[in-house]
């Protein structure tokens, strides 16, 4: 894992192993992150709500969930099988559990990378962004995959 919490992944997209390179023909890298901010972007472009299948004060179990005691997940439009929760509960939960997000790098990401390393300078914005296409061979497709691990 680098210093801005990233790690290239090899078979499983979101693998820890630090040591995995490649999927394929492109490099994909998971990001990693304890940032409210940057986890409620993600689940706005995903239009993922946040939800949990165990009991909690907001109200009973839907789902047996086998995760070791976290408990939070996201409900996306196509599939919404746990309670939804408000957020001010999922990052309770959250940072109770001492949880990190962890997620498959999208373009967006990338592109922003470049925009950070030229120290937020602007007016180069759709070059990043085609930059970033091109290095993930991926035009503007979004990965929903995601994991929450305990540190």
């Amino acid at each position: 894992m680098d210093q801005k919490g990233q790690f290239s992944t090899g078979r499983d997209p979101l693998s820890t192993d630090a040591k995995a390179t490649s999927h394929g023909h492109r490099e994909i890298r998971a990001l990693m992150t304890r940032d409210h901010g940057v986890i409620r972007q993600w689940a706005e472009r995903h239009k993922a709500e946040p939800a949990t299948g165990e009991a909690t004060a907001s109200g009973p179990a839907t789902v047996e969930v086998n995760d070791g005691g976290a408990g939070i997940r996201f409900n996306f439009p196509s599939v919404a099988r746990f309670r939804p929760i408000t957020w001010e509960e999922w990052f309770e939960n959250f940072d109770a559990n001492g949880l990190t997000f962890v997620y498959e790098e999208e373009v967006a990401d990338r592109a922003y990378e470049f925009y950070q390393r030229r120290g937020g300078e602007h007016g180069r914005d759709q070059d990043d962004w085609f930059e970033a296409e091109r290095q993930l061979h991926k035009p503007g497709a979004l990965s929903a995959r995601y994991r929450l691990i305990k540190e």
